[in-house]
This record gives structure tokens, sequence and C-alpha cells, in this order.
């Protein structure tokens, strides 16, 4: 006699965050624009925040979040660290100088939340 299986149910997948394709696309239909209109907006946004952040250090965005520059010094090698896993000393790898972005929410966007 064959036993049979009971049906299992698969969990739903957690719903992904949209692409950036899908949120030209919902644009373009909320506000009636075409997406290539759309697009060329989204990109000289992103121009105009690239270019106050390398400028200013700082950019706020619409009220919403403040993007700041924060520039991190080089480290120099071979000075002994304590490993925070093992607790044994070992020696710090030099690391060049960078720069990146750090992007805070600001109140309105915390209260939308």
């Amino acid at each position: 006699m064959p036993v049979k299986k009971k049906a299992t149910k698969k969990a739903a997948a957690p719903a992904k965050p949209p692409t950036k394709n899908e949120v030209y696309k919902a644009v373009a239909e909320k506000t009636g624009f075409t997406r290539k209109d759309v697009v060329a907006v989204c990109d000289e946004l992103t121009n105009v925040m690239v270019k106050n952040v390398k400028k200013h250090g700082q950019f706020n965005f619409l009220g919403l979040m403040k993007m700041t520059l924060v520039k991190k010094p080089a480290v120099r090698g071979g000075k002994l660290v304590r490993n925070p896993f093992s607790g044994e000393m070992v020696k710090q790898k030099p690391k060049p100088a960078s720069r990146t972005v750090r992007v805070r929410p600001l109140k309105s966007m915390k209260d939308k939340l």
C-alpha cells in the first residue's frame, strides 16, 4: 500500500524591496510622467547629491535623511592589537585612508515610520 505524503505548505517568501526599475515604473504611473522623464529626474538628483556631498561634506535630502561624508584616516600596520574573539595579540593590518557616506534618517522620516 503506497504511503501518501502530506502536502507541506511552503512558507511565504519575505517580500523583497522593489528594484530600481520597479520604483521608476511606480513613480511614472503615480505622476503621469513617462518612465524616461522619471529616470532623467532621478539621475539628475543623484548628481546633485554627489556634488554636494563632495563639496560641502553633507546633503539634506528633502528633510528625510542626511548624508554626511566620513573621512577615515590611514592606519599603519604592525602594531599589536588584541583579537576580541580569541584574546590573542595579533599584528594589525595596514589600511589606506578612505572616504564613505553615512546616511541618517531625520525626524520627519522617523515620524512617518
